[in-house]
Order: structure tokens, then sequence, then C-alpha cells
């Protein structure tokens, strides 16, 4: 009589899964569970997304897992702040408009009208993933700061913001106010592209994708506001 052996699964692989995702999250719970309030699921989902592209292991590449982590919940904060600026704006715009009989137009509570908006644009756990991939991937956005002082377009405009012609009609406090919007206006361009599923592994990457666009645009409108006053410039 032949015996039919019986095939059993291997389950060393899904083992070491498990174990080196349990490492991950107890890491992770002692770093940042103070800054974060995930589920399980929702962690694990950050796994399964970061560790599909680390080369050696988790266990080697943790602390730079849990900065890529840290980079994204910063970047998440900036849009929180910019899209609740937005909306309080228009929010204010749409409280200054009365109807025929003098009542104020109907219109959603400023914190529902911030949630679901909000939600709708930037709100997405998805991209919340994908940003902690990308910049797991990418070079850091602090490297911005090394690459725009050798820029050509960023010396021209810094000479044109604190050249003595810009900086007698519109004093340094503004020209200081725009270098730092410029600034930002970077750092929010890159934060952007790596939501995107944009990858920046290089210096030319950032100073295609990110600083000449940017630079475009902001030369564009200081052209365009030579001789206004600061107050009518437009933001980045």
């Amino acid at each position: 009589m032949k015996i039919k052996h019986k095939v059993l699964p291997n389950n060393n692989g899904v083992k070491s899964a498990n174990k080196s995702y349990e490492a991950f999250k107890k890491r992770f719970s002692t770093v940042m569970g103070d800054q974060f309030d995930l589920t399980d699921d929702q962690l694990r989902q950050i796994y399964d997304g970061i560790s599909s592209c680390v080369e050696t292991s988790i266990y080697a590449e943790m602390e730079d897992v849990l900065s890529a982590i840290r980079n994204t919940y910063h970047a998440d904060i900036n849009w929180v702040i910019e899209e609740t600026v937005k909306l309080s704006k228009k929010h204010q715009n749409q409280s200054n408009k009365y109807t025929n009989d003098g009542t104020l137009r109907s219109h959603k509570s400023f914190s529902n009208l911030n949630k679901e908006e909000y939600q709708s644009k930037h709100g997405s756990f998805k991209q919340f993933i994908t940003h902690v991939v990308t910049n797991y991937q990418s070079l850091p956005k602090q490297r911005i700061d090394v690459l725009v002082i050798k820029h050509e377009g960023y010396q021209h405009l810094e000479l044109t913001l604190f050249g003595e012609s810009f900086i007698q009609q519109h004093g340094f406090r503004t020209a200081h106010h725009l270098h730092n919007e410029l600034m930002h206006a970077f750092y929010t361009a890159f934060d952007d592209l790596l939501a995107k599923g944009t990858v920046l592994k290089s210096d030319q990457a950032i100073q295609e994708q990110v600083l000449a666009p940017v630079l475009k645009r902001f030369d564009a409108k200081l052209a365009a506001k030579v001789g206004d006053s600061y107050e009518q410039v437009e933001s980045l």
C-alpha cells in the first residue's frame, strides 16, 4: 500500500514576518506612541507599505523607518495648519456676505467645514502611507537648504529681495518675510510630491521637480508686483 505524505505548510516565513512586525510595533510604541492615535490595523498598513522597500531588514532600518514616519507626521500637521488657514479665510468671507434682508447667508460651522473639506483633500490614510514610503526612499528635505544656495535662480531672487531698490521701497522686514515664504514653498512642494508617490532620491530630482518650479512661480509673482505695496503680493 502506497502511503501519501501530507504536505504541511511552511509557517516559518509567516512567523518571521509577524515577529518583525511585533518588533516594529513595540519600537514604534516606545518612541512615538504618545504622538499618534493609530489602530493596530493602521500601524500594520504602514509596516506593510514600508517593508516592501526595505532592502535589508526592519531591524537594521528601524530608526530610518521611524524617522520617515515622524517626517510624515510633521508634514501632515503643516497640511492641517495651511488648510485651516484657508478655510478660516473662506469662512470669514462667507460670514461677511449678507442676504437682501440683512441676515447672514447659511453656512456650515467652521469646525465641520474644516473637518469635511480637509479630509476630502488630505485626510486619506493611504496618502499618509505613501508619504512615509517615499520619504524613506528619498533624500532628506533638509537637502533643499544646501541646494538652493548653489542654484542660480535662487541667487538671482535673493539679490532682488535684499537689493537696495527693493529694501528702500518695501523694507527689510518684507524682504525677510518673502524669503521665509519662498523656503516654506520649497518644503511644501517637496512634501506634496512625496504624498503623490514621487521619490526624490537625487539632487537633480530635487532641483528639477522642487526648486525650479517654485522659483519660476515666485519670480513671476515678484516681478508682477514690483512697485506695488507688500500687502498686494500674493502668496505662493
